[in-house]
């Protein structure tokens, strides 16, 4: 069954790597909440920088802090978001992939 008439909005997980204090790696999650556009859009959208993309089609997470708290979704907490440049990258790819299928440019 195809659907013609989806959601205004979809979920999808976002992995971020993050680099250490003492070097290496850690691996952090959160579920983002994206706005649904069209192919109308596309090619607008993909003129976009990152983070400019990330302002537009971010609409909330799911996501705790260090201590398992929620971060609530509010304009303080994503220009802080918006501020890590890989979280903005890997945001932008599960946008991407997750709205219509495909990469971002790099």
């Amino acid at each position: 069954m195809f659907n013609l008439a989806p959601t205004e909005t979809f979920k999808a997980p976002v992995t971020v790597n993050v680099a250490q204090p003492g070097g290496g790696w850690k691996q952090e999650s959160f579920t983002g909440e994206f706005k649904r556009t069209d192919e109308d859009r596309r090619e607008e959208l993909l003129a976009l920088k990152n983070v400019e993309l990330v302002r537009e089609v971010l609409v909330g997470w799911s996501m705790k802090d260090e201590q398992r708290n929620d971060v609530p979704f509010t304009p303080e907490n994503l220009d802080a978001f918006c501020r890590l440049t890989g979280a903005v990258r890997e945001t932008t790819l599960a946008y991407w992939q997750h709205n219509v299928g495909a990469k971002a440019k790099n």
